[in-house]
């Protein structure tokens, strides 16, 4: 099994396969929105955008961020590294641009590298930015699938037991991880000859990383709601479920590895939810699915350059470098 997967993920590393898969879904959500053309151009023409709401749901993902950057300093001093805010601020910004390339490793990567850089010892660096990203990932599938439980459970009958066993899953994950941690780090700096380090994540500091991370994806839930008051305000339903579904359709996207920064799949699970839901017509869905994807893509990408220009020249290419596959040598 262990083979195929490997088999399977060599595959899915390829330009073309991933260029077919995406073009794929975008022609996919192309002829699902041919079919519904009527419905998504009345939804535009009628579009008459609340500033005031979006000024306040802008708000609230940059207040994200800081939780997010707070949450990864702390996992960093779990390890004995520590960095100002300020300095966390510009390489967290930076590395959230990785989203956008495919695979989505380069974020984790270009996190632990820059890290590193700033004094940052290796084992702290690769494994607060490793575990951060499993974090936030267990935190969002954690709370889509408690808080669209009882929403989700007309699409996929049962979901109710599968919201229950993930949410234990996810705490008993979180409360064996103290345990786990220090032998696989201690294998993963032998491996990597990096020194073993002697202070390891407490208990404490974990579990407050994990609840900042489930706020975290309260958070953006609730800026998606706002956002959705400010573009679509015939969308009805309760925060809780525009949370669940915003949560459900960014793990989504996130996880299509094809797809850089979700394009596409995002779309297409939003909108397929909001529809089964019975919170929106197609095109109502339509419009908050486009809508909502440039104003996150600006608040996404325009932190990091902004963070990018601030390096030297000679850090730019650093950091590049660090990206770039190891030469085959040649024979």
């Amino acid at each position: 099994m262990s083979s195929l997967l490997q088999a399977f993920a060599r595959i899915l590393r390829q330009p073309v396969v991933r260029a077919v898969l995406l073009l794929l879904t975008i022609g996919f959500i192309a002829v699902a929105l041919s079919r519904q053309w009527e419905n998504v151009a009345a939804s535009w023409q009628s579009l008459d955008i609340a500033w005031s709401w979006v000024a306040m749901a802008t708000t609230v993902v940059l207040g994200t961020y800081a939780i997010l950057i707070h949450s990864w300093r702390i996992l960093l001093s779990g390890w004995g590294g520590h960095l100002s805010y300020g300095s966390a601020t510009r390489i967290w910004t930076i590395a959230n641009l990785g989203r956008w390339l495919p695979g989505k490793v380069w974020s984790i990567g270009a996190l632990g590298y820059m890290a590193s850089r700033e004094g940052v010892s290796g084992v702290a660096a690769a494994g607060s930015s490793v575990l951060g990203t499993l974090l936030n990932l267990g935190a969002g599938l954690a709370i889509a699938v408690v808080l669209g439980a009882d929403g989700l459970e007309f699409i996929a009958p049962g979901f109710r037991v599968v919201s229950i066993v993930a949410a234990v899953g996810f705490v008993v994950g979180v409360a064996a991880l103290p345990r786990l941690l220090p032998p696989l780090l201690g294998a993963f700096a032998q491996r990597r000859g990096l020194p073993l380090t002697s202070q390891h994540l407490s208990a404490n500091q974990l579990w407050l990383a994990t609840g900042l991370n489930l706020l975290s994806w309260v958070a953006y839930g609730v800026a998606f709601w706002m956002f959705s008051r400010a573009v679509t305000p015939r969308i009805s339903g309760d925060p809780l479920v525009f949370i669940a579904v915003y949560s459900a359709s960014y793990l989504a996207g996130f996880l299509a590895l094809f797809a850089p920064g979700g394009l596409g799949v995002r779309e297409l699970a939003l909108g397929g939810l909001l529809v089964g839901l019975g919170m929106a017509g197609q095109g109502d869905a339509a419009v908050l699915s486009a809508t909502s994807r440039i104003w996150l893509t600006v608040l996404e990408v325009l932190p990091g350059l902004l963070a990018l220009f601030t390096l030297s020249p000679g850090q730019r290419a650093a950091l590049r470098r660090s990206q770039d596959p190891p030469a085959t040598p040649s024979r």
